[in-house]
Formats: C-alpha cells, sequence, structure tokens
C-alpha cells in the first residue's frame, strides 16, 4: 500500500494505492482519494479511473494551475536507478472527482521527468520517444499538450533540468554545456531562462553562477509571485560540491542569496502564499524540523508543541508533509496516524 497527502488552496487531497496480487498472472490494484477542508475532518475515499495502467501508480504530486488540480502518477519502479517519469495524470476541479488526462501522442510517448503549474498554466520537461531529444510543453487546462520551442544557448548545448510557472511567466532550469575545443573537458554552467508566453525564451543573467565539472539547476515555487532556484556544482579538481541561490519576483531579474540557510533545497513546498520546509531529523530519532520560507528565502524555524510526529527507530516514516490553508498535515507512511500542525500566535 502506498498513501500520500497534498495541500492546496482549498484544502487537502490524499491517496491511497493498493495492490491485489491473489492471481499473480493478473494482478489487480485500485487507487482512492479522499479530501479535507480543515486537515482533521475528511471525506470517504473515491476510487479514480485507473483504466489501461499496468501497475500499481503512486500519486507524487499535486499541482494547482488555473483550471484546477493536476495529480502526477508513476510507477513505484525506477529502471537502473534513473529518474522517475511521470506514467498517469488526472485533474480535478474539486479535489473530489478526478478525470484521467488522455495526452496527445507525442506527449505519451515522451518520458517526462517534470510537471508544475501556476497561475499562468501548466508546464512539463522530459524527452521524446527517442529519448535523447529535450522538450518542454505546455497546458492550459491540464488535459491539452503541446510542444514548445527549447531555450537556445548562442554558444555551446542548452541542458535542460526542469521548468516551472508562476503569475510572472514561466522558467525553464538547466545549464549550458560548453565547448572548450582543443581537447578540453566541458563545463557546465548552470542557467534559467524566462518567458512571458513559452515560447520566446531569453536567458538570465546568474551572479555567482560559475562553468562546472558537473551542475544541475533546480527552481522552486515559494509562493505564486516568488521562484527560488538552487545551482549544485561540481569541481572535480578540488572535489567540492557547492550551492548557489538565488531567488526572483518576475523570472527574468534573480537576485543572489548571501548566505542561504543550509535547511533550503528544492524540497521546499508551498500553499501558493508561502514556503515551508519539513525536515526529517539527521539521526532518525526525534521530530521533525519544520520551518517557513519568506519572500527574500529568510528561514524560520517553528517551534512545535503537544504531540506531533515522531522518528524513531520503530517509527514507519512519514510521507512527504502536506501545506495548506490551514496548517501542515503529516501522514505516516502506513497510513494509519495523522498530525494536524496549526499555526499559533507567539
Amino acid at each position: 500500500m502506498q498513501v500520500s497527502v497534498f495541500g492546496w488552496s482549498r484544502g487537502y487531497v490524499g491517496f491511497r494505492s493498493t495492490s491485489d496480487e491473489t492471481s499473480p498472472e493478473t494482478p489487480s490494484f485500485t487507487m482512492v482519494s479522499t479530501t479535507s477542508t480543515d486537515g482533521l475532518h475528511w471525506t470517504a475515499g473515491r476510487a479514480l479511473d485507473v483504466k489501461g495502467l499496468k501497475d500499481v501508480v503512486n500519486i507524487t504530486a499535486v499541482l494547482e494551475g488555473p483550471s484546477g488540480l493536476l495529480a502526477v502518477g508513476q510507477y513505484g519502479r525506477v529502471a537502473c536507478g534513473g529518474p522517475g517519469t511521470v506514467d498517469a495524470l488526472w485533474t480535478s476541479t474539486d479535489g473530489t472527482t478526478w478525470a484521467p488526462v488522455q495526452p496527445p501522442a507525442t506527449f505519451a510517448s515522451a518520458s517526462v521527468y517534470t510537471v508544475e503549474a501556476g497561475s499562468t498554466g501548466y508546464i512539463a520537461s522530459g524527452t521524446l520517444k527517442d529519448g535523447v531529444t529535450q522538450a518542454v510543453w505546455l497546458s492550459g487546462d491540464g488535459r491539452s499538450w503541446r510542444q514548445v520551442p527549447l531555450p537556445k544557448a548562442t554558444f555551446g548545448k542548452v541542458v535542460v533540468d526542469g521548468a516551472t510557472d508562476f503569475a510572472a511567466g514561466y522558467v525553464v532550469s538547466g545549464a549550458v554545456l560548453g565547448d572548450e575545443g582543443c581537447g578540453g573537458s566541458r563545463l557546465l554552467t548552470p542557467s534559467l531562462w524566462w518567458s512571458a508566453n513559452g515560447t520566446t525564451w531569453s536567458r538570465s543573467k546568474l551572479a555567482g553562477a560559475a562553468p562546472a565539472s558537473d551542475a544541475t539547476m533546480t527552481v522552486s515555487r515559494i509562493s505564486d509571485h516568488v521562484l527560488m532556484a538552487i545551482a549544485s556544482e561540481w569541481n572535480s579538481n578540488t572535489q567540492a560540491m557547492t550551492q548557489v541561490v538565488w531567488v526572483t519576483t518576475d523570472g527574468r531579474t534573480w537576485n543572489l542569496v548571501k548566505s542561504p540557510s543550509s535547511l533550503l533545497s528544492a524540497n521546499v513546498s508551498t500553499n501558493g502564499q508561502r514556503g515551508l520546509l519539513f525536515v526529517a531529523p539527521a539521526d532518525i530519532s526525534g521530530p521533525p524540523t519544520i520551518a517557513t520560507v519568506a519572500d527574500d528565502l529568510a528561514v524560520a524555524t517553528l517551534t512545535q508543541t503537544s504531540d506531533g510526529p515522531m522518528a524513531s527507530a520503530d517509527s514507519t516514516g512519514w510521507a512527504p508533509a502536506a501545506f495548506g490553508p490551514t496548517g501542515v498535515v503529516v501522514l505516516s507512511s502506513d497510513g494509519l496516524n495523522l498530525w494536524l500542525g496549526v499555526p499559533t500566535a507567539s
């Protein structure tokens, strides 16, 4: 059994996937959803349409866009340790009734690695059927998808790591693979591109972004008006990994964050108004660290009281925390325990 819970502007939605393997030759599975407006009172589960899927699908994200919610499903297995692909999508206007998405053939046959949403629409990135050609797709409703042109580099090759969108437009994150020539090693420069419409891209200037032996760039929504970018750069000469952090309110001008909090990561979640970090204890013992992320990426750790989630050698662990309108919902991995953290005035 797999369980998950997610927050959005009007409440919370949870999913449970179960498999029936009594007949190994024809295994079957079911997936049900449940909703709550406050994180405390939940409706009875409703079954999702899983026809055509060949294995158990886990819901790994629920994204809120202009037409409602988009649930992202992935098969549990990942071949050869590579990144997981998006294997199914469902849309909903209320979090209760879900309809499967039937994407166009070019999208369905591709390897889609990321899907994100904001008030301007829905955006996905991955590779086409050949497994090599990179691609970005846009959707206005989460159901109809169209491929759009990729960003271009004056020199070198564009490598796409992901994409997102918010009130100010669309942003593609990645790097430019240089061509040093004369037998020199090719270096990656972390990069970001912005577009108002997802068709014409302009590369952003990034103070502190330097060519590295290996580099990846992630971009995350703090709210629908603020994005955070994190470049992870590996230097093969010094054998050191460094991180550089930027913040933007318009997608074009990115400000370098000096001395960013060590808690900042691409795993920040948002309820559309602010960011939240939920970090499990390093020694797998004790309570998680819960912190808010402000528009300037200042991190404030929240003091926790009462009977909250507690990690131990005997605990089952937690599903990723959900950040919604009333607070933080944490669900145990076995689905048997749920905690609701409500902020109070200090």
